[in-house]
């Protein structure tokens, strides 16, 4: 149980890695952010051109990541 715990904090602070992320790379108030739960801490970012693009944290790598909407 403890180890489980111990997860749920780690995504926690991963969330906040991704969202910093986000607001170092977007203007806040020109977006449209999303939960994604299909990735880990995902976030689908939506532009005021609808363009679309996934940014969540890798657990391989153990970094913020992100995908691009293909055309």
């Amino acid at each position: 149980m403890s180890k489980s715990r111990g997860s749920v904090i780690s995504l926690e602070g991963n969330e906040t890695k991704v969202m910093e992320w986000i607001e170092d790379h977007f203007v806040i108030n020109e977006i449209e952010i999303e939960d994604f739960p299909f990735f880990p801490c995902g976030k689908l970012i939506r532009d005021k051109n609808e363009e679309a693009m996934i940014v969540f944290w890798c657990v391989i790598y153990g970094r913020v990541d992100y995908r691009l909407q293909e055309a």
